[in-house]
């Protein structure tokens, strides 16, 4: 079988899309040993998405296609005549709710990850919201077969994009548990200290600075009524990129009496994560949606203890593994995160189900799952 894979919207490997895209394509020659990849993507990217070259072909897209719009147009028109012309037995798109084709003359697969557009007022600007909402769910519809990350996500595909149950497939994403393992806190904490500026002990969130979706003001809010209630020790960690609202979120911080215990990171490398997360005294994940919430699993596979919002995907990403709270009550949001702090019981509890939690998602059963619907698709389009 022979597969086109595209990389665009997958940010370079750095957003959560983009790793998704990496953990697949580092799969797929070994849960199918049959199949050729071609992969399409930007010129500097090579290094970042082929990780086995005799068996994924690199097809480079010029870099001054980056724009949105450019590449966009790119898909509409030059992907379908490389279609045609290599003779592809699949198109598989992993970032199908940001790039999608209208039409190709093979079979195309696209992995829907969220619509927070839907859930989370003023996400986007005015041209991202028109695309999102009136643009892409006809391109969607014009799928073989769609894969969603999580339940919640499907529930919006069959609702609001009105894509029939049989062709959404549910595979969630998973950890990497190479990379994501329980390490000693001292160390890992002692080397972010020396990295990063960051002082021991603090609380994590991973997440790009994003408001109002990812919920930070409202986090730093009760990050401020803990400090005082409790006069804990810990600094607040928030490591990520600044994006859309980002000057609000630091508006927030520096207006706080303990702005000197709030850090911002930046962006952070892939990696230096897990010693983010395994110097941490526990995670937090206040984002008001998500497709499905990976942090939430790294920080679980890393045997720290998780407090997270009680929404969308996030609930069947933790289980019964994290303290979860309601994202709109920052009391309650301080309670979650007093208790994963300075209760023992919680504690232990919250490691223990965690480690087990996060070892039920493996990238393997991720790639392999999808493997079989790029298959289907193909045997279907051959009838």
């Amino acid at each position: 079988m022979k597969v086109l894979v595209t990389t665009f919207g997958g940010d370079s490997g750095r957003s959560g899309v983009g790793q998704y895209i990496i953990q697949l394509l580092r799969e797929f020659p070994s849960v199918a040993p049959d199949a050729h990849f071609d992969v399409a993507l930007f010129e500097d990217e090579k290094d970042v998405y082929i990780t086995d070259p005799s068996r994924t072909r690199p097809i480079t897209c010029p870099n001054r296609l980056r724009s949105a719009m450019r590449n966009l147009a790119w898909q509409q028109v030059a992907m379908p005549r490389l279609c045609a012309r290599e003779k592809y037995d699949v198109l598989f798109v992993p970032a199908g709710n940001r790039r999608m084709p209208y039409w190709v003359p093979c079979p195309s697969v696209g992995t829907f990850h969220d619509l927070a557009i839907l859930h989370v007022p003023h996400k986007y600007d005015r041209l991202h919201t028109f695309y999102n909402l009136h643009v892409l769910p006809a391109l969607v519809r014009r799928l073989a077969i769609v894969v969603a990350i999580s339940e919640s996500t499907k529930r919006d595909l069959i609702e609001y994009v009105r894509v029939p149950e049989d062709r959404i497939v549910v595979i969630p994403e998973a950890a990497d548990t190479t990379r994501y393992y329980p390490r000693e806190q001292s160390a890992c904490a002692a080397r972010i200290a020396q990295r990063y500026g960051v002082r021991p002990p603090y609380v994590l969130f991973i997440s790009r600075i994003e408001h109002p979706g990812k919920n930070h003001v409202r986090l730093i809010r009760a990050f401020h009524r803990l400090k005082e209630a409790e006069n804990i020790p810990h600094q607040l960690v928030l490591a990520g990129s600044d994006w859309a609202g980002a000057e609000d979120v630091h508006r927030e911080a520096a207006a706080s009496r303990f702005s000197s215990d709030i850090v911002f990171t930046g962006f952070v490398p892939a990696e230096d994560l897990p010693d983010f997360y395994c110097g941490a005294d526990a995670f937090l994940f206040p984002s008001l949606f998500e497709g499905f919430g990976l942090p939430v699993l790294e920080a679980m596979a890393c045997g720290i203890p998780v407090a997270c919002a009680n929404v969308s995907s996030i609930p069947e990403v933790a289980g019964d593994a994290g303290v979860l709270f309601d994202p709109l009550d920052e009391e309650a949001m301080a309670q979650a995160v007093r208790d994963v702090l300075t209760n023992q019981t919680v504690r232990a509890r919250c490691v223990q189900r965690g480690l087990e939690r996060s070892k039920a998602f493996s990238w393997t059963t991720t790639a392999a799952r999808t493997m079989e619907v790029l298959q289907r698709a193909a045997e279907e389009g051959r009838k």
